[in-house]
């Protein structure tokens, strides 16, 4: 039996002067429960809040797509995989330490 999950996330920045780096101003996320042979409310509380399940199934659908596209960037010689793994752990540190405000939303995206 397969099951689906589906992790859309969306990233807004910002750049006031056209070069130097851009300032990150939101992350906006969200689940779809795809198969229907599931329980929505274990993972979704009104379709638009995560549950703990919810918020786990999200970290793995995440982690999947890092680890898929390590796989690619290293098979089309964009990077090498270990150098881009240390830089994914490096951004991961940077954002654990920072502060954040968490909002819920009711973006589609």
């Amino acid at each position: 039996m397969e099951f689906k999950f589906k992790s859309s996330v969306l990233l807004t920045i910002e750049n006031t002067d056209g070069k130097g780096p851009s300032k990150h101003v939101s992350t906006d996320f969200n689940l779809e429960v795809i198969s229907d042979n599931l329980d929505k409310s274990v993972y979704l509380n009104d379709e638009t809040f995560l549950t703990k399940a919810g918020s786990e199934v999200v970290s793995n659908v995440l982690i999947q797509g890092l680890i898929g596209n390590l796989h690619l960037s290293h098979q089309k010689g964009f990077r090498d995989s270990a150098e881009h793994l240390r830089w994914i752990i490096s951004e991961l540190e940077k954002g654990f330490v920072s502060l954040v405000d968490i909002e819920t939303t009711n973006t589609d995206i």
